[in-house]
């Protein structure tokens, strides 16, 4: 697995300070790639039975982190599963938009947009 250069660093940051939860549609296994150890939990669709941008996955991830919804920081770099499902299901979310896109809907709109991780930390403290 290759990282961007800016997530490890990321990572490692808000590990200090927040409980960060890594929640996945996929089958991501932290201790396989030696990051189980900035991670306090790890919420996959296959644990809770459904996918983003299904609310309840959402959930999973605030009751592993232990904090309401209202508290919860979503960062993705997808529009629909990651930043409008986090939004909907009453979290803050970031955008991570590495391609310089403009955001699509009118509607509703991410709390913060990154093009880096690198740009993350230094917003949050």
């Amino acid at each position: 697995m290759e990282y961007y250069e800016d997530a490890i660093p990321c990572v490692s940051q808000l590990a200090k300070r927040y409980p960060l939860i890594s929640l996945s549609n996929g089958n991501a296994q932290l201790q396989l790639v030696g990051l189980d150890r900035l991670f306090t939990a790890a919420v996959s669709a296959k644990s809770v039975g459904v996918a983003k941008p299904d609310r309840r996955i959402f959930q999973a991830a605030a009751d592993a982190a232990g904090v309401p919804m209202h508290q919860m920081l979503h960062v993705g770099d997808d529009v629909a599963l990651d930043v409008l499902g986090a939004l909907e299901a009453g979290m803050q979310a970031v955008w991570l938009n590495r391609q310089g896109k403009l955001w699509p809907h009118e509607q509703m709109h991410p709390t913060l947009e990154i093009a880096s991780l690198a740009e993350l930390t230094p917003l949050l403290a």
